[in-house]
């Protein structure tokens, strides 16, 4: 295999940018209708999904008159036991879904091209590609999240193990975790490392720049400016669009970033409404971060130019992948 840099500059995704997606007042008009429209759909299925949840924990018969009760139960909760964690977990993804789906419709409304676009640049969806990018990050990160959790004495118990005193309802909260978490990073992935990147590249096709501005903007949407966490977000969204510069789409993004969510609801924290508390950059945070950015690379590398790993995960039913030039060309 080349040791020599690709040229993400020239890569598939973002090759074929129309002038319709180059206009500035049609990149305007898509933030302005695409992000009303995604908030209303958001919050309406928002709504229709938190009466659902209300009525499948009380066994659907619930007095209506106990509905803001029950709501404010669920909140008060913030993800402490497991009917509240699947319940928060639930609703950001009925709310987050169609809101990135409304954003879309009204992006390849306003811009004229496929949806897909946003998606891949292969003939279809690359599932396997999905589960490679989800799979490599349980194998490859996933040890380090666990190191960190089990060894750690102060860090607090896992949720997997504390939400639950059983197993079967501990499986069943993994298996709700990886089937919400899917879809919702997914969601994220489709505006972000889509979207957002294919419109960024109309003003630069420099990789450090499309990296550093679509990761900052990621890192910004989720509303934590506290250092650690915003630096996290940010390498992780820099990353990600390695992957999807790299890899011609962002199904392999969409399983990596949905593995990391998955990780942390197991093993780190529930998904709660309230941030947590941050500690500051430490030496040990900056590394992790680190090794999450170079992680995220080197997987990417590793389908792009392995070839068993490329047939096997759906790769090579994109663009060529193995094309790679001098590293001065990474531009």
């Amino acid at each position: 295999m080349s040791l020599e840099l690709p040229r993400l500059s020239e890569a598939p995704f973002i090759a074929d940018l129309s002038p319709r997606e180059r206009s500035l007042w049609r990149i305007a008009a898509t933030v302005i209708a695409g992000v009303a429209g995604g908030v209303i759909v958001g919050l309406l299925v928002g709504i229709l999904a938190l009466v659902l949840i209300v009525l499948a924990t009380s066994g659907f018969h619930v007095d209506p008159r106990a509905f803001p009760g029950r709501i404010t139960g669920l909140i008060d909760d913030d993800g402490k036991t497991i009917q509240s964690a699947l319940g928060l977990l639930t609703l950001a993804t009925a709310t987050n879904g169609p809101m990135a789906a409304t954003f879309i419709a009204v992006a390849t409304l306003i811009a004229g091209v496929s949806a897909r676009r946003y998606v891949t640049v292969a003939p279809k969806i690359r599932w396997r590609l999905l589960g490679s990018g989800l799979l490599m990050s349980f194998l490859i990160i996933g040890p380090l999240v666990l190191a960190s959790q089990f060894l750690d004495p102060h860090a607090p118990p896992a949720p997997l193990l504390s939400l639950a005193s059983s197993w079967p309802s501990r499986i069943g909260y993994a298996v709700g975790c990886v089937a919400l978490l899917i879809p919702a990073a997914a969601a994220e992935e489709v505006v972000f490392r889509g979207w957002l990147l294919r419109e960024t590249s109309g003003i630069s096709r420099n990789a450090i720049f499309l990296m550093a501005v679509n990761g900052v903007l990621f890192s910004a949407v989720h509303g934590e400016f506290a250092p650690d966490p915003f630096l996290t977000r940010a390498l992780m969204g820099a990353g990600f669009v390695y992957m999807t510069l790299r890899l011609g789409g962002i199904e392999f993004s969409t399983g990596a970033h949905a593995a990391n969510n998955i990780m942390i609801v197991l093993f780190i924290q529930p998904l709660s409404l309230k941030p947590a508390p941050s500690s500051g950059v430490s030496s040990g945070s900056l590394f992790q971060d680190l090794f999450l950015f170079v992680s995220y690379v080197l997987m990417a590398e590793a389908v792009a130019r392995w070839p068993l790993l490329r047939r096997w995960s759906g790769a090579d039913r994109g663009p060529d992948l193995t094309t790679s030039v001098a590293a001065e060309h990474f531009s």
